[in-house]
């Protein structure tokens, strides 16, 4: 059993070997980068923890989202946005503590980048990339498409945004298809733990 399993929350996929997950109560670990991480339920989180693969917490998902909309337009095209809106994207794309690595080692890391450059991806990591960038454009894919309901910042992006060209790029996040058993999640109901609960 995972660290996540003490606590509520909602399987939303994988990104390779990383299962993502929703928190639907507050944690309240160590802190920032601790072996038993902290969390909301406006953070994701790729692996569960002690008990399973250390955790990563993907914090300000309205930045993560961004990070994967402004890379979709060229220079040009982002000096015809007005300077207020220029100015609100720069701050999220370029924001910092997004990603929090808690208590991952040399090997975590080099798994990370392995798995990123896997061809099994429909687009793994290319040279011109840092894991970091990769894994940001990854999720705040996911974040824009299948969860602006956790992107606080979501109207104002597609309205700023409308413009241009904006495609999904990435799809490298694996999501159960209907039909298949649950294979995480869990939910305390009436007293009792109640295991699969999956966002879809």
């Amino acid at each position: 059993m995972s660290y996540i399993d003490s606590f509520d929350h909602e399987y939303i996929g994988q990104l390779g070997y990383l299962p993502i997950y929703r928190p639907l109560e507050v944690i309240h670990g160590e802190g920032w980068g601790g072996y038993d991480f902290s969390a909301t339920p406006d953070n994701l989180v790729l692996g569960g923890g002690s008990g399973e693969h250390p955790a990563l917490v993907l914090h300000r998902l309205e930045a993560l989202a961004v990070r994967f909309l402004y890379d979709q337009i060229t220079e040009d095209e982002a000096q015809t946005l007005e300077q207020a809106d220029r100015a609100y994207l720069d701050d999220l794309y370029f924001s910092d503590r997004t990603l929090e690595f808690c208590q991952w080692n040399v090997r975590h890391y080099a798994d990370l980048q392995k798995m990123a450059e896997s061809s099994s991806f429909l687009n793994p990591l290319s040279q011109d990339q840092s894991v970091e960038q990769w894994l940001a454009q990854s999720m705040g894919e996911l974040i824009h498409y299948a969860l602006p309901d956790l992107n606080p910042d979501h109207q104002k992006q597609a309205r700023v945004l409308a413009r241009f060209d904006i495609r999904p790029t990435m799809r490298n996040v694996a999501i159960v298809p209907p039909g298949y058993p649950s294979c995480g999640g869990r939910t305390v109901e009436n007293g009792r733990m109640k295991w699969g609960r999956h966002r879809w």
